[in-house]
């Protein structure tokens, strides 16, 4: 698939608010509805656009703290570590790295129980190290798109 000017102008759209109708981004690209529907189609079945997310705010669903954790392992113990611990509740992302450690993975938790939980089961696969979040002064960022 080649992705030209309009293609771009689609994403930078879609990155400021994906819930916009295809008629809007349409006018502002200077496509129609139907246009910006089968580009948009194009590129998710191509894989450039992966879904369309809510950006949440857990600390009013009674989520008290987000934390990133490292995550050293030994090489064996990725994959077992990966299949449980992308099945885990509140693990929102995790960051496969370059560096002593090999993943950073971020959690919301709602106590600090839930923390020690999750931190013993991170523990029977590799060290870990815990970094609390105090604020995310830039989330969710969008990126211009040439």
């Amino acid at each position: 698939m080649k992705i030209d000017e309009l293609h771009y102008a689609i994403l930078n759209e879609l990155q400021l608010d994906a819930r916009v109708s295809n008629a809007e981004i349409g006018r502002k690209v200077g496509l129609t509805a139907p246009a910006v529907a089968e580009r948009i189609k194009r590129m998710r079945e191509e894989g450039i656009i992966k879904g369309f997310t809510a950006n949440i705010d857990f600390m009013q669903l009674n989520y008290q703290q987000t934390v990133m954790v490292a995550v050293q392992l030994p090489h064996a113990n990725i994959n077992p570590f990966l299949h449980e611990v992308k099945e885990m509740e509140g693990v929102t992302n995790i960051a496969h790295i370059t560096g002593e450690y090999c993943f950073f993975v971020n959690i919301v938790i709602r106590s600090s129980a839930d923390l020690s939980l999750k931190l013993n089961e991170f523990s029977k696969f590799g060290k870990t190290t815990t970094f609390s979040v105090l604020s995310n002064p830039v989330e969710a960022k969008t990126i211009f798109l040439p």
